[in-house]
């Protein structure tokens, strides 16, 4: 594919699907949305498997439901887009990252190229804000967010959103944040626990809930106590579909800069746990005869 994305653009009223290229990137691609919701998964195994399929569908299921007021289970969106994403993936070489954008009147599915983090880490700004309901992915949050994104400027890779009245830090603007404290002398991981934003002050990323479930199954401790103690914390990273778990090495906020330490090992073990969990977790839509 010699352009930047392919979409998919699929009609309620007539069933009809029209497939066509563009130069638009996944940003523009949403911003260009109108109204309505949206989610964004990715390909690993070389475009052949989406991860979290099922988690994508609840969520694009639950924010259906809040902002258009959508009945529809999961399932319905299952068998509305499966014949989408494997014809689409068909057309495409490598991962692909797949924003999903529905309306009223059509569903719309982009196909660009996954690019990873430049880096193995990342540098965050802390920023005064606060998202509106954060539970459910709706497009206005992308065009509210757009003022912020300009502070996105390299080798900053998210802004993170904080009330620096309460001292709280809430989530990216494309990102679920969590903070590492020191808890005891134990050695490795199980010497850390993990500092989280209450669930419901947040959108609930399917990283986020994985690394979540990850700590339950290992017996990581996690404080849903999100204060901003940079002295506190021994580690820090974000979380989202296209970074998986992405370390951060520097804190900026203000005019102030704060070094943490990257490779944490609590985060070390939940980053590899993660991408150790890509192809468990992912469902086949394109078989090798396909692709």
């Amino acid at each position: 594919m010699s352009t930047k994305s392919l979409i998919l653009d699929y009609d309620f009223a007539s069933g009809k699907t029209c497939e066509h290229e563009s130069d638009q990137s996944a940003k523009e691609f949403m911003l260009l949305g109108g109204s309505g919701v949206y989610t964004g998964m990715r390909t690993v195994n070389n475009g052949r498997r989406v991860f979290l399929f099922d988690d994508h569908l609840q969520r694009l299921s639950n924010s259906h439901h809040q902002v258009l007021g959508g009945t529809h289970a999961p399932q319905y969106w299952r068998t509305l887009l499966m014949p989408l994403l494997k014809r689409g993936l068909s057309s495409v070489r490598g991962e692909s990252k797949i924003t999903v954008l529905v309306g009223r009147e059509c569903l719309r599915v982009q196909f660009v190229a996954l690019h990873g983090p430049s880096s193995a880490n990342c540098w965050v700004r802390l920023v005064s804000g606060h998202r509106d309901d954060p539970e459910a992915k709706d497009l206005k949050w992308v065009h509210e967010r757009e003022s912020l994104e300009q502070l996105i400027v390299a080798p900053v890779n998210e802004v993170v959103l904080v009330s620096w009245s309460t001292r709280r830090f809430y989530e990216g603007l494309s990102s679920n944040f969590f903070a590492v404290r020191r808890t005891g002398k134990a050695n490795g991981f199980r010497g850390y626990e993990l500092v989280s934003a209450p669930l419901d002050s947040v959108l609930l990323g399917t990283i986020m809930k994985l690394v979540l479930d990850i700590c339950q199954r290992d017996g990581i401790a996690v404080v849903y106590e999100p204060a901003v103690e940079l002295e506190q914390w021994a580690g820090a990273f974000v979380t989202s579909t296209s970074r998986l778990v992405l370390p951060v090495e520097r804190i900026v906020y203000g005019e102030n800069e704060q070094c943490v330490d990257a490779d944490n090992p609590l985060i070390m073990h939940l980053k590899r746990s993660v991408e150790h969990l890509t192809t468990e977790k992912s469902e086949l839509i394109i078989d090798d005869q396909n692709h």
